[in-house]
């Protein structure tokens, strides 16, 4: 059986396209009538952000050849996109569940018929405990734990559970292997929970690829492996987008006789900014936002209609990229985005080369801050050609 109602997922072709969606063109009511249009010059209203299709297909493909080079099922973060197509799209190449943040996103993914979820959190409010025990009749969906009283909130539900290793200044996770292992203790002794396995996330101890962060994800990833062996775990996650490669070395330790997930979210989309610096692989930017130039108040400063309720900024600021002038391209030297308001971005523009109405090409850097931005992007072809709608449900 499918991972994901995949026929569920198709039917949202036939969703409305209306006032809703921000930048769709006005004269539009259906997918089919965005359908080989260009954005953003065919109609598209600014600012719009669009997914690129050939560089999304090329970063699926790549971590879906890397899990299955490297013995790692894939559990993919779809916190990042929230998007059931593309989470069907991950299904398609193997995927052997879904991850997510919170008991929210683990009901979208129901609503579209996932059957194996992991929240990478804990779930302790009394009506997340209830949704979460009543769809283990329909789903494997599974939380984490970190510590006896976690544990016990959840005692008389029967409900996977996986151990979750923390370190010192670290977010969550039991504080080192040993105490680790006693919330281990505790799952197996209560009535209900079902241990799983142990999880971690080593993106927490590492800023950069310099060798002193990857020596401290090393570290880490030893200890979560260490914690398998000592309570014989059967199945070990963690891994986001910035050190995959460390996950499948050091899980390589635990041999064929122990489950491994790895969970990377951003890869989908990359960016021009704090995964571009991170990620091993050579993945392709796919997510940009267009945006018209409406004021050029004086000399060498330009000022476009996108700002912090369109574009990512908790990292770093977007990055133009190109521009469209009467829908052709012009160069562009030089220009960088030096600040955001809710809807304004201030761009440095030494050489004078933007004009009222030209439109602005950024890249982005995190881009789980900018999708949330957005429900529903444009895919496009190499040329810009809307192939298709990306709906997302934040």
């Amino acid at each position: 059986m499918s991972l994901l109602d995949l026929a569920a997922v198709g039917r949202l072709r036939a969703e409305p396209v209306d006032w809703r969606y921000k930048g769709m063109p006005p004269d539009v009511s259906t997918v089919d009538g965005l359908i080989g249009r260009r954005v953003p010059v065919d109609g598209f209203t600014s600012p719009v952000a669009v997914l690129r299709e050939p560089a999304l297909r090329a970063n699926l493909d790549t971590y879906a050849r890397f899990c299955a080079g490297h013995g790692l099922d894939f559990a993919p973060h779809v916190k990042t996109t929230m998007a059931p197509q593309v989470a069907a799209a991950q299904a398609r190449l193997g995927a052997w569940g879904f991850t997510v943040a919170t008991v929210a996103q683990a009901r979208v993914l129901r609503a579209f018929g996932a059957r194996r979820i992991l929240i990478g959190h804990a779930v302790v409010d009394p009506a997340a405990v209830r949704w979460l025990a009543a769809e283990q009749e329909h789903a494997e969906i599974a939380c984490w734990v970190d510590s006896p009283s976690t544990v016990d909130i959840l005692a008389g539900h029967d409900i996977p559970v996986y151990v979750e290793l923390g370190a010192a200044g670290g977010r969550t996770g039991a504080r080192g292997v040993a105490a680790a292992a006693e919330v281990v203790r505790a799952v197996r002794a209560t009535p209900g929970p079902r241990f799983a396995g142990v999880s971690g996330y080593e993106g927490t101890y590492g800023r950069d690829r310099s060798p002193s962060s990857v020596s401290a994800v090393r570290a880490y990833l030893r200890d979560l492996v260490a914690l398998a062996r000592t309570v014989d775990a059967p199945v070990v996650t963690a891994g986001g987008s910035a050190y995959p490669d460390l996950v499948a070395e050091e899980f390589a330790e635990l041999g064929a006789g122990v489950g491994k997930v790895l969970r990377s979210g951003a890869y989908v989309a990359h960016d021009h900014g704090h995964y571009a610096h991170l990620s091993p692989f050579p993945l392709q930017p796919a997510l940009r936002v267009w945006a018209t130039v409406i004021a050029v108040p004086e000399p060498g400063l330009a000022l476009v209609n996108a700002g912090k309720r369109d574009v990512s900024f908790d990292l770093d600021l977007p990055v133009p990229l190109g521009v469209l002038r009467d829908g052709e391209p012009v160069p562009l030297t030089g220009v960088t985005v030096t600040a955001l308001n809710d809807q304004h971005a201030y761009l440095h523009d030494p050489a004078g080369e933007l004009r009222v109405g030209d439109w602005v090409e950024a890249g982005i850097s995190h881009p789980c801050t900018t999708f949330d931005r957005w429900p529903a992007l444009p895919l496009v072809d190499a040329d810009g050609r809307v192939v298709d709608l990306i709906r997302t449900y934040f």
